[in-house]
């Protein structure tokens, strides 16, 4: 039901509003009745974009800008997954699979790891385009991820 509707609804049996079309009471309520519509709308919007499972725009770029980086490319229901996985992850996973969902946080999809040696050392190879803002950041969460005694050697191959 509109607001117009319930209001009408409401009003009718009081019976001291005309609430006949054109009038001036109908005119107004109208005008009232628009714009609730319009902030239900809005309201409904932002109640939908507010949860991961339910977003469908803005609410999953903006948690993605968050984490990462905007992967609007990707179908939503596999950038709901990887923001699910970006809510999960909050320690240090010292595991291979730790690692590769937290890459795959920060918003990268096309890379390969490999660890050298003493498990102290990991080469990660990027063939994703970042600008140097992004692989600056890329750069900080990884050393904020991976633990002191480790080192990370990052390479950056674009595809083309």
């Amino acid at each position: 039901m509109t607001s117009y509707g319930s209001m009408t609804q409401k009003l009718a049996p009081l019976g001291i509003y005309d609430l006949e079309d054109g009038t001036r009471n109908a005119l107004e309520l109208r005008v009232f009745a628009d714009e609730l519509d319009r902030l239900f709308d809005t309201l409904d919007e932002m109640e939908r974009e507010f949860f991961i499972a339910t977003a469908q725009s803005w609410g999953i770029a903006m948690r993605e800008r968050f984490t990462g980086k905007e992967k609007s490319s990707l179908p939503v229901e596999k950038r709901r997954e990887l923001l699910t996985i970006a809510e999960y992850v909050t320690g240090v996973d010292p595991t291979p699979q730790g690692f590769e969902d937290f890459v795959r946080v920060c918003g990268i999809e096309d890379f390969t790891y490999q660890e050298v040696g003493s498990h102290a050392k990991l080469n990660l190879t990027i063939r994703e385009d970042l600008d140097s803002g992004e692989k600056k950041l890329l750069e900080e969460r990884i050393n904020a991820y991976i633990p002191a005694h480790c080192t990370v050697n990052i390479r950056y191959t674009p595809n083309t």
